[in-house]
């Protein structure tokens, strides 16, 4: 807001990082496990996604009550020419955990560690960087659209996918870091009435209108509606989110169409009918040098897999939406999936490598690893 009033609006304005060297995020020096998903096209996408969410849901609390859970992410990179999806989790246990869910979830598919070379798309000196970080249009308590609400015609992913796509040198990422929130996420604050069965009952009391001759306009239908879809947000899983965008590129106005593009995408799909939505703000400041510090916080934000507290929480449903593996549904070009299905089907916890893929499709680089994929 301040760089609004003192230089404008911010705007999409990619720029070089002033990098002595490329920026890489070496595996073995990297935080966490990053997974590498190769997804089977023929899956229930958000569904699946859901089910996937719902199993990893874990909150731990300190002896005071506060939530100390880990934060783990989802990202779809536009890499080397492909779309690729990756999972990030906090701890060894975590990974584990997320193999079995995934194999469980969304069946024939692959996941294995990258354990070896980048855990984050490289960034070269002469590239340009343009990025996003998004935002909900109102507080929590009313949902984003969701496909157990205002359902989709096809799944937002397909034109978010579409929009990676760039030229084969340009990097694209979407990352999603996520959060187990308390099943007391909807009480709101005892001492401030601010909870979903309170904001429920404002709505259906109407609203008050006119300053000189104050007066209460009773609750139209859209209010009525609004207060029975945020009381069942009550009891919901959810987790605490954050959205990020980022766009590398040798061509600035690439950089800076693919951002704008993504980050468009997540603006226009996930709009439901209580006016709840996600905002894009571009990372920005007026003067080059202070845009370009900016821009390598967010880049280092992203390939730390870092949560900060936006205040954004989002159902289990919701969270599926933007963040999930989608399915044959879509048609975008290039994404890397795994077109073989097993015929005996190995558990995903098992330490084993797939004989399905023992040959590479004519193609197909090497994986992270060196060598085959891994279940």
């Amino acid at each position: 807001m301040l760089d609004g009033l003192l230089g404008g609006t911010p705007q999409y304005d990619a720029t070089q990082l002033n990098f002595e060297e490329p920026f890489v995020q070496h595996a073995a020096d990297a935080p966490g496990i990053l997974l590498r998903i190769r997804p089977f096209k023929e899956n229930q996408g958000v569904v699946d996604g859901a089910g996937l969410l719902q199993s990893v849901h874990d909150v731990t609390t300190n002896f005071r009550g506060k939530n100390t859970s880990d934060h783990h992410s989802f990202e779809v990179w536009y890499d080397e020419g492909k779309i690729k999806f990756y999972m990030h989790a906090a701890t060894e246990a975590a990974a584990d955990k997320f193999r079995r869910r995934v194999g469980n979830n969304y069946a024939n598919s692959e996941v294995f560690p990258v354990d070896c070379g980048a855990a984050f798309p490289v960034i070269d000196p002469d590239e340009y960087v343009a990025g996003a970080s998004l935002e909900m249009q109102k507080i929590p308590y009313y949902p984003i659209r969701n496909h157990n609400s205002d359902e989709w015609a096809t799944d937002p992913y397909g034109e978010i996918t579409s929009e990676m796509l760039s030229l084969d040198d340009s990097k694209v990422v979407t990352q999603v870091v996520f959060r187990p929130a308390k099943q007391s996420w909807t009480d709101g604050d005892r001492f401030k009435h601010n909870s979903v069965d309170d904001l429920a009952h404002a709505l259906r009391q109407g609203t008050s209108v006119g300053w000189l001759n104050p007066r209460t306009r009773p609750a139209s239908e859209k209010d009525k509606q609004a207060a029975k879809t945020i009381e069942q947000q009550r009891g919901q899983q959810a987790f605490h989110v954050n959205i990020r965008v980022l766009a590398v590129s040798t061509d600035k106005n690439e950089a800076e169409a693919r951002a704008r593009g993504v980050a468009g995408m997540f603006r226009k799909y996930y709009n439901a009918i209580t006016e709840q939505g996600l905002d894009d703000t571009p990372v920005w400041h007026r003067k080059d040098s202070k845009r370009a510090n900016k821009l390598r916080q967010h880049v280092s934000r992203m390939a730390d897999r870092e949560w900060t507290d936006r205040r954004m929480i989002l159902t289990v449903d919701e969270l599926a939406g933007v963040a999930h593996i989608p399915n044959n549904e879509i048609e975008t070009p290039n994404i890397d999936w795994r077109y073989t299905q097993r015929g005996d089907r190995v558990p995903a916890d098992t330490d084993q490598y797939d004989d399905t893929t023992a040959k590479q499709r004519p193609g197909d680089r090497p994986t992270e690893r060196g060598g085959q994929d891994r279940v």
